[in-house]
């Protein structure tokens, strides 16, 4: 260590020395290395003031720790990656300078609208189309004809997408059925009118998306006349609702029977009542004599730091061990892998199989690997992510856990033995306080109880005396612990 050039590397987070120094200092240039300053592992506290200004020299004393290691060379630390790497991407990134987006641009890219399409609405928007009137502009004269009208004038821009028989019919029909009048409109307010129309927000990116497709559908329309097709304006309309029920569907995807015209499309797309799809997730314990092992890998950046988090669940779902650490830094995918090996190497020292490698599970014994949904992996996902903000926790019973990790037990507990059972995390059930009928030691009737910061609503005492955890009960401003 200590072998980057002291004056032209930023060894010292500030810049190149020789660039920030004031030119009327002088720089002593016979520091050629930064272990040229350094004096039996620490600083050379005479040479450093007199080679650089005194404000540089208490930095490099007070903030930066001398090289103490010889014969090993320095290795170059790209700042602008997590992982010190350099890339061309993070280099363009910081060397240009970006203008504010403009609004125009971002009402032309719609979610879910072909790219082609998107794109030449940003060519007609910003007048860069091969047009005889832009040809024109650059200095170049030649005979001109519009290919689309009975009565051929020049193809302009305004011409060839809003002022002809055509584009106007077009036009018409679209933005009189959506409520805009196009009278003493040129194309460009046409457009912003569209952007800007008061539809609900459903309608928002149908609006945004229809002069694209309209200016898409008449281009395609010129470039056939030119080259000997005939496209009629009926087409034409027909072409751009298509596209637009395509964008619906992409857009809603479970909307069925999409109509084509126009008119039926707005009227569906206001009285458009979206479908909530509900995966009902169960939590279930393990057989009689089988352990349940939840696994979670946690990485930030991917790649970057990365923990890992596993439990053990007994047949009872009572915890028989919990750990969380964190590894070294990795990918989100070799993470989720880690978490496995870590979590079978446990069974393999508590001797609840014999294990050598992850692919001989497979090999005679009676193993099952499957998928949950996140619902029911809380308490791994809990724990890989409190190794890297709170450091490397294991657990060998419920009470060792923390106050989050208690509480994902004792909801998975009460979820499985009911499973109908509704969590709530406020201070009332449906508007309603919860009612705290209780005595010590007993739970009367169906009453509605405070159970660890929870509101349930509809369980047993019965319920409850089956769950080995201590449940907490508040009544009023007291608690109390049902055994």
């Amino acid at each position: 260590m200590g072998s980057s050039l002291f004056l032209y590397d930023n060894w010292t987070g500030l810049g190149a020395l020789y660039i920030i120094v004031p030119q009327d200092f002088w720089i002593d240039e016979t520091a050629h290395n930064v272990y040229d300053v350094v004096e039996e592992d620490s600083w050379n506290l005479d040479r450093l003031p007199e080679i650089l200004p005194e404000k540089y020299a208490m930095h490099i004393v007070e903030k930066i720790k001398p090289p103490n290691v010889y014969e090993v060379l320095d290795v170059p630390y790209w700042m602008l990656e997590t992982r010190g790497f350099f890339s061309v991407r993070t280099a363009w990134e910081y060397l240009r300078r970006r203008d504010e987006p403009r609004v125009a641009y971002k009402m032309i890219w719609v979610k879910g609208l072909q790219f082609k399409i998107a794109f030449f609405m940003w060519k007609v928007w910003k007048v860069k189309l091969p047009l005889d009137d832009f040809i024109r502009r650059l200095g170049y004269c030649m005979p001109s004809r519009y290919w689309c009208c009975t009565q051929p004038k020049e193809e302009t821009l305004q011409h060839l997408f809003f002022k002809s028989d055509t584009t106007r019919s077009v036009w018409s029909y679209f933005l009189s059925r959506a409520g805009i009048a196009m009278e003493g409109l040129s194309m460009h307010q046409a457009i912003i009118k569209c952007w800007t129309a008061k539809v609900c927000p459903r309608l928002k990116p149908i609006m945004q998306a229809m002069p694209s497709c309209i200016v898409w559908e008449l281009w395609k329309r010129r470039n056939n006349m030119k080259y000997g097709d005939a496209v009629s304006t009926n087409r034409v309309i027909y072409q751009v609702s298509s596209t637009l029920q395509a964008l619906v569907r992409v857009r809603k995807p479970g909307t069925h029977n999409v109509p084509h015209k126009w008119h039926d499309l707005l009227s569906m797309m206001e009285n458009y009542t979206p479908r909530l799809k509900v995966d009902k997730v169960l939590l279930e314990f393990p057989g009689e004599g089988w352990l349940k092992v939840n696994t979670d890998g946690a990485s930030r950046g991917n790649p970057g730091r990365s923990a890992v988090g596993y439990c053990v669940k007994d047949e009872n779902g009572d915890i028989v061990f919990a750990a969380g650490k964190e590894i070294h830094e990795t990918t989100e995918t070799e993470a989720e892998a880690m978490a496995i090996v870590e979590a079978l190497r446990f069974c393999r020292m508590q001797q609840y199989f014999q294990v050598e490698e992850i692919m001989q599970l497979f090999e005679g014994r009676n193993n099952v690997v499957s998928h949950v949904f996140r619902e029911r992996n809380k308490l791994a996902d809990h724990l890989a992510n409190y190794a890297l903000d709170a450091g490397d926790i294991a657990c060998q019973e419920f009470w060792q856990l923390d106050v989050q990790g208690r509480r994902i037990v004792n909801e998975y507990k009460l979820k499985s033995y009911c499973p109908n059972v509704l969590l709530f995390d406020g201070l009332s059930v449906g508007g309603i306080s919860a009612m705290h009928t209780f005595h010590w030691g007993e739970v009367k009737g169906r009453q509605k109880h405070r159970i660890k910061g929870e509101h349930t609503a509809n369980h047993t005492a019965a319920q409850f005396r089956d769950m080995q955890a201590p449940v907490a009960i508040k009544s009023g401003n007291k608690w109390g612990v049902m055994e």
